[in-house]
């Protein structure tokens, strides 16, 4: 049950940016850039999708013991990889720190999924 509940949280985490995807007007909203520049928006729709790949996964994970590891690094690499660049780029203070402040709260159920589920 605890297995389940951490992967729905990681799940929730993940999917809101998908909306980004179908309404490139939250583009602004969500990473406080507009969505003028057709490049800049492809990009970042295109993050959207990926992001909602891994938190579907991450849903799909919560039921499915063959998903839960593949889908536990995917959700690791994608938040450790992004609190990084923020952390290199100096962006926590700027319009993307809602974003790493939600991965952030990831890291600690990451670490207790990597500690508690089965190899």
């Amino acid at each position: 049950m605890l297995i389940t509940v951490l992967f729905w949280g990681l799940a929730f985490i993940k999917l809101p940016p998908v909306i980004a995807a179908v309404a490139p007007g939250q583009l602004v909203r969500l990473y406080g850039v507009s969505a003028d520049d057709k490049t800049l928006q492809t990009l970042l729709q295109h993050r959207a999708i990926l992001l909602g790949i891994v938190g579907a996964g991450c849903a799909v994970a919560a039921h499915v013991e063959l998903f839960r590891w593949p889908a536990l690094w995917a959700a690791a690499i994608s938040m450790v990889s992004f609190l990084v660049l923020c952390a290199v780029q100096g962006q926590f203070k700027g319009p993307l720190r809602k974003i790493a402040i939600m991965d952030a709260i990831g890291i600690p159920i990451l670490i207790s999924l990597f500690i508690i589920l089965p190899s």
